[in-house]
């Protein structure tokens, strides 16, 4: 559409559509802007470090990001930041795939590889829609939605009693408002290795349950991670016991590789199966959602690849009418950069977060008000992810390795 077209359409429909808007500046954008460099902050969290992620342009504009969290990730934005300078940030898939191509002769095209990638690519995203002056869900399609339902990872107590995981569901539901919420379950006994599951863990882990369904009412979402330790008898035993509890969801009950193992269990139980976040790019996804093997996909933006990966794997597993839930460890950075990608995704339920009982957690990024409100992410409709760090609060709790954006 020429710009003289565009203004017709505005002079016929009123007020131009962000996307349509975005086309005439796009036309005089492309090619003016070239990535200079790439550099890192990383930020102490609870038990991780967020790797966040500057791209500096020519034109003094610049994208935030943040990476997957694993080790060797710096190493590799080190490596792979070489293949975007001096390019145009606006060939946004275009980059993504020189990334990977230049890494994936050294590495596998998984792993920190597309954690490193994933961050640079949410941070060229955001250059991107600074850039067009729209926010970057317009640049994946636009948004479905303009809040985020969030689950609360919770503290898991190490403890057989009952009443402190009562009070951990409370504290979740009551001091930091969330409406849904996912427990972790880990064995108290039993051999570290052969991945078995004892009755007794069993029955102790369901009586916990029940009384956590009790306190928070029979249709509040409740979802259980097994994290992938449990072979397929003993992991279907479990989840078949719990099915009087109407869990939104039990995740990862064994081993992430197998969707042939997945699938069986998925289609054992009424309870709904939800696995995802140590699966890398759409190649290792095929197998489970062409085999349905689980109920709900839950990819990490930041470990698979991205918010373009993250949107295609979501679209793919759409064809067979599989909701998605997006995994999410991150400092609030990530945690927006992946809810711009939830905002364009049909099949979108919900987005995880955890270490907001970290003080400073919600306060590495500008704000006003409550990061989160009443249970849900709002997302923002300025340029880019619209958001800025606070500079003062990452330099204080930097990591000991790390210099900001040096």
């Amino acid at each position: 559409m020429s710009v003289a077209g565009a203004a017709s359409a505005v002079g016929i429909l009123g007020e131009m559509p962000k996307v349509a808007a975005a086309v005439p500046k796009a036309e005089s954008e492309l090619g003016r802007v070239k990535i200079r460099d790439v550099k890192t902050a990383s930020v102490r969290l609870t038990y991780y470090d967020a790797h966040l992620v500057k791209v500096f342009t020519d034109s003094g504009l610049y994208g935030l990001g943040e990476a997957y969290r694993g080790s060797g990730t710096l190493d590799w934005i080190k490596t792979i930041k070489e293949e975007v300078i001096g390019e145009d940030p606006l060939q946004v898939d275009m980059l993504f795939h020189k990334m990977m191509e230049a890494g994936s002769g050294a590495d596998a095209r998984s792993g920190t590889l597309t954690g490193a990638i994933a961050g640079i690519e949410s941070a060229i995203l955001d250059l991107v829609g600074k850039i067009l002056s729209v926010p970057v869900y317009v640049l994946l399609g636009g948004k479905f939605r303009d809040k985020l339902l969030i689950y609360h990872d919770t503290g898991s107590p190490d403890t057989v009693e009952v009443g402190p995981w009562v009070e951990e569901a409370v504290r979740s539901r009551d001091k930091y408002g969330f409406k849904s919420m996912k427990f972790d379950l880990n064995p108290f006994r039993g051999e570290r290795w052969n991945r078995t599951l004892s009755t007794v863990d069993m029955k102790i882990w369901l009586k916990i349950l029940e009384a956590i369904r009790k306190e928070l009412g029979p249709d509040f979402p409740l979802a259980v991670d097994l994290h992938w330790k449990y072979n397929t008898r003993d992991a279907l035993k479990f989840i078949q016991m719990t099915e009087h509890l109407n869990l939104w969801f039990m995740e990862d009950p064994i081993p992430p590789e197998n969707a042939d193992a997945l699938a069986r269990i998925t289609r054992a139980t009424k309870v709904p199966i939800c696995t995802g976040e140590n699966l890398y790019t759409r190649h290792t996804w095929r197998p489970f959602i062409e085999q349905q093997a689980c109920d709900i996909i839950q990819p990490d933006v930041q470990k698979c690849g991205g918010l373009l990966e993250t949107k295609r794997i979501a679209d793919w597993a759409d064809l067979y009418y599989m909701p998605m839930a997006c995994h999410n460890l991150c400092s609030p950075v990530g945690t927006v950069a992946s809810g711009h990608a939830c905002a364009a995704i049909r099949s979108f339920i919900t987005l995880e977060s955890d270490s907001v009982e970290l003080e400073y957690w919600s306060d590495i990024i500008k704000r006003e008000g409550p990061f989160y409100k009443d249970g849900y992410l709002e997302v923002s409709d300025k340029a880019g992810f619209g958001i800025e760090l606070d500079e003062k609060v990452c330099r204080k709790h930097l990591a000991d390795y790390s210099g900001f954006f040096e």
